[in-house]
């Protein structure tokens, strides 16, 4: 099985269209050209084929999944990886295509329960899977061969992903109300104060009887110390234990099903690769199973001399075959003799060090952009100018050749040798550490600088295709290394430019990627604690995505932590996290109570204010008239108190600034006075939610408000209620009910109230001097 990490990482939508493929759906199954043997070696390669999975295979989808698996979310070895391929379709639904790559290339593990009796047993409707496993265990990848092998047997059933949501508990009323069902959930971790219920194992019963009504199957994620904290009490046959894949099979498994005709028997039945392969994990196998199909792919006329790796192998180098080889045992290695050897050579310049990092890190950008960024990056590093404008420094076409390049038809530069763009800047990472930091202020820069003097500038398609590729180098370092630096450096540079999206997007890539999503989730904990004004920007982007969508819990605490930060554009971010977040009824719970708190304290209150402010204006979707805080949830049953409400409108009526019609305090204020005159069982409570946020509020400080909140308040409600002479349809709400107060008559009330609770102060403060007096 494959830990977390690999092939089945983010892959949730493989949508048709992509790379040029198009996959047919389960029924009416076309068997493509492409996908018919050519060769022997492709026939016995699918002499195995018990799903008939052959005649269904995108092998770019397949290729696809494993650049997922290695954390490359750009533009990659020539296939591009979109941020949407992560992405579940809609209600969290697997794609076929996706389910089918995830099967062709699933191995069995070893040892521990068998795969085939599980899937028997749990394909039943009503039943529940447990995998309680730790890092490098598969478990991820494990649910979704049993969806897909699901799927795959019963086309009528839909798969997917299912969020366990913002409680403790996972009721049995939590599932959706459809049929034919079978969904993957993960249980959130224990964070910060959360903590999934110590009872949810013993509700797995209940949990059962309402899968069955259903017609579904539930699996369930989570690691074994949460599941001997949660899983008392669960039926004694729901764990499943299993053991570890084969790497040589895996290995196998992924060379048949992206490469129909490899002659996979060669290559692993080679000593060096065999051995190379033994005792990996899977996402090691899967960097192996790259550097063995590129170098495949390599005309024998390019392949390097690689005599002295050679010997120190015992190999021969007599066939392409054994070349080859060799060059994979190179890539493994990180190309590192060699490109010291190259470094070393007497007549290297340090233009050319520094053209193959940029042609390394810029990759797939034209030449002249690259022939550029090498200056950019002398320049950078405080080496002396660079004058490439005449004929001082070697052109174009000699640089390409001094680094054992291509110059493409396209103008783009290519290496003949597997990952050894990624070796090189590796290799100046190491060599070079006083530079690491100039280094990726370069980097961040280089896809911002599109127009140069006399030279083409760079498209639009061509600086975000950069930026996937820097974003995706960025996200690799940060995982395998443990570093934020490029990432942090990123979110700096970029902020306020036209690739931020694109930077969102790979974040977000990453944050839903098993590879990479516990070390991004701590990134974005600390950024949301801690960092910067652009880093907690990025974070709360991500929660306002299809991470506070699939990790409700986790994206509720960033934002807490978010929230005390002053800068306007996090603000904003925030609000739009918070009405995205609202659309999960399990989450509005928490989710008000933060508001709520936000608005309570000095250092959050703008916050609060704006997120509150987003909440009390929007509508429920069955009453248009009806603001969704005036509700309450039919599941759950949470409805916010009259206390927290008054606590968020003291918020924004102690900001409030203007009395404009499109002023959005303001806005708010009216939308609810309209509320009471189409409900009007809601006058009494919206009036003295209103009338106490202000009359509590008595010693605001005067420099927050251009007037009291209490004049401000009586204002809105005075120029709302005069609208109403100009028809009888100004609010724009019709079919009132025959008891709908008149605005006149709501302002009176209100008006009356603010009265009374101003007698109530002058009583207060005319009782405090009594008072003062006294012990005088």
């Amino acid at each position: 099985m494959y830990e977390d990490r690999p092939e089945l990482a983010l892959g949730q939508q493989l949508s048709t269209g992509q790379a040029g493929t198009s996959t047919p759906a389960p029924g009416s199954l076309e068997t493509r050209e492409s996908q018919t043997p050519h060769s022997p070696a492709h026939s016995q390669s699918y002499e195995h084929d018990p799903l008939g999975l052959k005649s269904l295979l995108d092998s770019d989808a397949v290729a696809r999944l494993r650049q997922l698996a290695l954390l490359n979310f750009g533009e990659m070895n020539a296939i591009k990886v979109s941020a949407s391929f992560d992405t579940p379709l809609e209600h969290g639904e697997f794609s076929d295509a996706f389910l089918q790559a995830v099967l062709a290339v699933y191995v069995p593990p070893n040892g521990g329960a068998d795969f085939d009796d599980v899937y028997q047993s749990w394909k039943q409707p009503g039943s529940i899977v447990v995998l309680a496993e730790g890092p490098g265990k598969g478990r991820t990848t494990t649910a979704r061969a049993l969806l897909a092998r699901l799927r795959h047997e019963h086309p009528d059933v839909r798969v997917g992903r299912l969020a366990f949501g913002g409680s403790p508990e996972f009721p049995g009323h939590r599932l959706p109300q459809v049929e034919n069902r079978a969904y993957m959930m993960e249980l959130p971790p224990d964070e910060d104060d959360f903590r999934i219920s110590e009872t949810f194992g013993a509700t797995l019963d209940s949990l059962r009887n309402h899968l069955t009504q259903r017609k579904a199957r539930l699996v369930v994620l989570t690691t074994p110390e949460q599941w001997r904290r949660v899983g008392a009490g669960a039926p004694d046959d729901v764990r499943p234990q299993f053991g570890a894949p084969s790497p040589l099979e895996i290995a196998r498994k992924w060379l048949q099903a992206e490469c129909p005709g490899f002659p996979v028997h060669d290559w692993l039945k080679d000593p060096d690769i065999a051995a190379m392969l033994d005792a990996q994990p899977p996402v090691e196998v899967l960097e192996v199973v790259g550097y063995i199909l590129d170098a495949h792919q390599v005309n024998d006329s390019k392949l390097l001399n690689l005599d002295s790796l050679a010997q120190k192998h015992g190999r021969h180098t007599d066939t392409a075959f054994d070349r080859q080889v060799l060059s994979v045992l190179a890539a493994r290695g990180n190309w590192r003799s060699q490109l010291l050897s190259w470094h070393q050579q007497p007549e290297r310049t340090s233009l050319q060090r520094n053209f193959l990092v940029s042609c390394s890190a810029l990759r797939g950008a034209p030449v002249a952009h690259l022939y550029a960024s090498a200056a950019d990056l002398a320049a950078t590093l405080g080496e002396r100018k660079v004058l490439l404008h005449g004929q001082q420094e070697p052109g174009v076409i000699e640089m390409v050749h001094s680094i054992d390049a291509e110059l493409a038809e396209d103008d783009t530069v290519a290496f003949d040798r597997p990952e050894w763009d990624d070796a090189a800047l590796e290799y100046f990472w190491v060599d070079r550490p006083l530079s690491r930091i100039k280094f990726l202020e370069w980097l961040a820069e280089a896809p911002l600088k599109t127009n140069r003097e006399a030279l083409d500038s760079l498209s639009a398609q061509e600086q975000q295709a950069m930026a996937r590729r820097i974003s995706s180098f960025a996200v690799q370092w940060a995982v395998r290394q443990r570093r934020q630096a490029p990432l942090r450096q990123l979110a700096v540079s970029w902020q306020g430019e036209v690739l931020w999206p694109t930077f969102v997007e790979i974040l977000t890539s990453a944050s839903l990627n098993a590879a990479s999503a516990s070390y991004i989730h701590e990134m974005l904990l600390q950024w949301a604690r801690v960092g910067t004004a652009p880093q907690r920007l990025a974070a709360v982007e991500v929660c306002a995505g299809e991470f506070g969508r699939q990790y409700t819990v986790k994206a509720l605490r960033r934002l807490r932590h978010a929230a005390d930060h002053q800068d306007p554009e996090v603000r904003r971010a925030l609000q739009k996290a918070v009405h995205t977040l609202w659309h999960d009824p399990t989450a509005r719970s928490t989710l008000f109570s933060y508001v709520v708190t936000w608005c309570d304290g000095e250092a959050t209150r703008d916050a609060g204010r704006e997120a509150f402010r987003a909440l009390a204006a929007s509508t429920d979707g069955a009453a248009s008239a009806l603001p969704v805080l005036l509700t309450r949830d039919g599941d759950s049953g949470f409805a916010p108190s009259t206390a927290d409400l008054t606590t968020g409108w003291r918020a924004v009526l102690r900001g409030a600034r203007g009395l404009e019609l499109h002023d959005t305090d303001a806005a708010a204020v009216r939308l609810w006075l309209d509320a009471v005159r189409h409900h009007p069982v809601l006058l009494t409570k919206v009036l003295t939610i209103l009338s106490t946020a202000v009359q509590a509020d008595e010693q605001c400080d005067p420099a927050r408000s251009v007037e009291r909140p209490r004049d401000r308040l009586r204002a809105i409600v005075r120029t709302w209620a005069q609208a109403a002479d100009v028809g009888s349809s100004a609010d724009g709400y019709k079919g009132r009910p025959a008891d709908a107060p008149s605005r006149s008559d709501v302002y009176t009330a209100l008006a009356q109230l603010l009265d009374d609770g101003l007698v109530a102060t002058f009583q207060r403060h005319m009782s405090r001097a009594n008072d003062a007096d006294l012990l005088a």
